[in-house]
C-alpha cells in the first residue's frame, strides 16, 4: 500500500492501479457501437511520490464516433479504488503546485465528474472537497490534468500534485417530516418550459392528483445543476421532478444526476425511477443499454435507495402510439418491460406497470382519439408556441396525455396491495376517473385553423420601438394582464442558445403602473423572449409566443 494512501481516513483497503485505453474502439459492430475498453494494471507507472506529495500524471484525449451523437473522453492515470459501506462520504484533496506554471484538474469519483477546471496557480494550495455517493460497495477515485472543455482531437498529458487526501463518512440523514417523492426519467415524464406547450411530461402534472392540489407551490429544484428540474411542494408531499429529456439509466447515472438525488435523498423518500425510451436507442450510443444489461443499471437505483432507507419504485416505460397492421397500439419496449417486471418479483420492489395501463388505453379509444393524448398537432392549433407548424410526435406527450398518464400512476399507488411499500403513499394520492380529465377547448381562427387558448397564457406581447447605440439595445415590451397573476416573469435568450432564462421579474403593480415596459440588452445579438404570469403559490401560467429581438 502506498505511503500516501495510508494518511487518509478511513481508507485501509484501498490501493492504486493503472488504467490504460491501449486498444482502438472496435467501432460499429451489428447496429452497437463499442468503444475502447479499459485495462486495468496493478502497477503505479503515473505516480510519484516524493517529501509526502503525490504527483499523478495523466493522458487525457477524446473520440466521436462517425455519427457525432458517441463522445468519449479516455483518461489514462493510476486511479485509487476501493470498499466503503453505508452511503455518501466527503471526499477532501489538497491540491499544491510546486512548479513555475498553473495546472487545471478535475476529479471523478465512480467515473462520475464531481469537480471540474480546478486551477492551481504556482505555489498555491487549494482545498477541494466533493461528494461519493455509492450505490455498490466500490468505488473509483481519479484527478487528472484537463479540463473536458479544453479536449479537442489531441492528447494532453500533465501533472497534478496532492499533499493530502481524506475520505470520512457523511452523517445520516434523518427521516424528512414531509417525505420527497424524485422522479427520475426521461422527456416522457419532465418538467417543460411554457413555450414548449402543450407538450407536457407525466412528472409534471403527477401533482394533480395528491391530496391539497389546490395549495401546491412550484419552483426550481435545489441542489441541481439543470433548470428543467422541478419542484411541487403539498401539505403532505414534496414531488421532485428530476427528468430530463433524451437520458437514460445509464446516461442519467454517468452524468451525476443521479448523484444529485443521492446527496439530498432521506429515509423514508421516494425515488420512482422511469427508463426504456432512451435506453433502447441503439444509433445513441452514449446513453444505449442493450436488454439484458438493462438490469445492470437499473439495480444500481434499487441499491442506492436501500443503502439510504428510500423506497425504489419502478414503473414500466409509457408507452408510444405505434399502430400494428391491424390498427391496435404495439405494446413498446416490451423486453426492458419485462427486466423490470422480473427484477421488482425478485426482489420485492413495487413496480408500477404503466406499459401496460397506457397500452390498454389506447386500445380502448382508438386510434384517432389518442392523437390528443401525444404531440399530434396540426397546423395552426396552437399558433403562439413552438409548434405552430403542427407535429406529429408519436412518444412525446402534450398536456391531456401528461394528465391521463399521470392519473394512471397515482391510481396504480392506490390499488397497490401487495407488501405494504407504498401504504404511505396511498393517504396522498388523490386519482379522478379519466373521463372527468377535461380535454383542450379547441376553436377555429379567422383562416378555419383549430386555435387552443389557455386561460393563464400571456398574449398580445409584442415588441416595440428596437434601438441600438453605442453596444446596448433598447426597447418597449408590451402584453395583456392576466388574471389574477401576481407578477410576470421575462425569459430570454440569444438565438443560438438552448434554455431560456428568467432575465427580469415584472410585479403586478409595475405592470399595471406602465402602459409598456422598457428593456435592454447587449447589442450585436439576435435575442429571443417569452412572458409567463406568476400566480400567488409560485406556479407559472402558459407561455406567451415568443417574439424576435434584433439588435445586430
Amino acid at each position: 500500500m502506498s505511503d500516501f494512501v495510508k494518511k487518509c481516513v478511513g481508507c485501509d483497503e484501498m490501493q492504486f492501479h493503472d488504467i490504460t485505453f491501449g486498444e482502438k474502439a472496435p467501432g460499429w459492430v451489428d447496429g452497437v457501437y463499442y468503444p475502447r475498453n479499459p485495462k486495468q494494471e496493478a502497477g503505479r507507472s503515473f505516480l510519484e511520490e516524493r517529501d509526502g506529495i503525490l504527483k499523478i500524471h495523466s493522458r487525457v484525449w477524446q473520440e466521436i464516433e462517425e455519427t457525432g451523437f458517441g463522445i468519449y473522453y479516455y483518461e489514462e492515470t493510476t486511479q485509487l479504488s476501493g470498499e466503503l459501506s453505508g452511503s455518501n462520504y466527503l471526499i477532501k484533496a489538497v491540491l499544491v503546485n510546486p512548479t513555475g506554471e498553473p495546472y487545471t484538474c478535475h476529479i471523478r469519483v465512480n467515473g462520475i465528474v464531481k469537480e471540474e477546471a480546478v486551477i492551481v496557480k504556482p505555489g498555491e494550495k487549494r482545498e477541494v472537497t466533493v461528494t461519493l455517493c455509492l450505490t455498490g460497495d466500490g468505488f473509483t477515485l481519479t484527478f487528472v490534468t484537463a479540463a473536458l472543455a479544453d479536449i479537442h482531437e489531441q492528447v494532453i498529458e500533465g501533472d497534478i500534485y496532492l499533499e493530502a487526501l481524506e475520505i470520512r463518512e457523511e452523517p445520516a440523514k434523518e427521516k424528512r417530516q414531509i417525505p420527497r417523492i424524485f422522479l427520475v426519467s426521461d422527456s416522457t415524464v419532465q418538467s417543460y418550459e411554457r413555450r414548449f406547450y402543450p407538450q407536457t411530461g407525466w412528472g409534471q402534472m403527477l401533482y394533480r392528483f395528491f391530496r391539497g392540489k389546490d395549495q401546491y407551490r412550484e419552483y426550481p429544484a435545489k441542489h441541481s445543476t439543470y433548470s428543467l428540474a422541478r419542484t411541487y411542494e403539498l401539505p403532505q408531499a414534496v414531488i421532485e421532478n428530476r427528468s430530463i429529456g433524451g437520458r437514460s439509466a445509464k446516461s442519467f447515472y454517468e452524468e451525476g444526476k443521479l448523484d444529485q438525488v443521492l446527496e439530498i435523498l432521506c429515509p423514508g423518500d421516494y425515488m420512482f425511477v422511469q427508463f426504456a425510451h432512451n435506453d433502447a436507442t441503439a444509433i445513441r450510443p452514449n446513453r444505449y443499454i442493450p436488454e439484458e444489461d438493462f438490469p445492470f443499471f437499473i439495480q444500481r437505483y434499487i441499491d442506492a435507495c436501500r443503502r439510504r432507507g428510500a423506497q425504489c419504485v419502478l414503473v414500466t416505460p409509457v408507452t408510444m402510439r405505434v399502430l400494428e397492421e391491424d390498427g391496435s397500439n404495439k405494446l413498446c419496449f416490451p423486453g426492458y418491460r419485462e427486466q423490470m417486471l422480473k427484477m421488482g418479483a425478485e426482489q420485492g420492489i413495487p413496480v408500477l406497470d404503466l406499459s401496460k395501463r397506457s397500452n390498454d388505453y389506447l386500445n380502448k379509444i382508438g386510434s384517432e382519439e389518442s392523437k390528443s393524448l401525444y404531440m399530434w398537432l396540426e397546423e395552426g392549433e396552437y399558433p403562439e408556441g413552438a409548434y405552430a407548424a403542427g407535429v406529429s410526435d408519436k412518444a412525446h406527450l402534450q398536456e391531456y396525455g401528461a394528465q391521463v398518464y399521470a392519473d394512471m400512476v397515482a391510481q396504480m399507488i392506490q390499488e397497490y396491495d401487495r407488501d405494504g411499500q407504498l401504504d404511505g403513499l396511498k393517504e396522498m394520492v388523490a386519482p379522478i376517473p379519466i373521463e372527468d380529465i377535461r380535454k383542450p377547448q379547441k376553436r377555429t381562427d379567422g383562416a378555419g385553423k383549430a386555435r387552443v387558448y389557455a386561460e393563464d397564457a400571456v398574449t398580445g406581447f409584442v415588441a416595440q420601438e428596437i434601438s441600438v447605440e453605442n453596444g446596448k439595445g433598447s426597447f418597449l415590451l408590451q402584453w395583456n394582464r392576466v388574471e389574477k397573476a401576481v407578477s410576470y416573469h421575462v425569459y430570454a435568450k440569444k438565438k443560438e442558445e438552448l434554455t431560456f432564462e428568467v432575465v427580469r421579474t415584472v410585479t403586478k403593480e409595475e405592470k399595471e403602473s406602465l402602459a409598456v415596459l422598457p428593456f435592454t440588452a447587449e447589442g450585436g445579438i439576435f435575442w429571443q423572449y417569452y412572458v409567463t404570469a406568476v400566480f400567488a403559490n409560485g406556479s407559472e401560467g402558459h407561455a406567451s409566443r415568443m417574439i424576435e429581438v434584433d439588435l445586430t
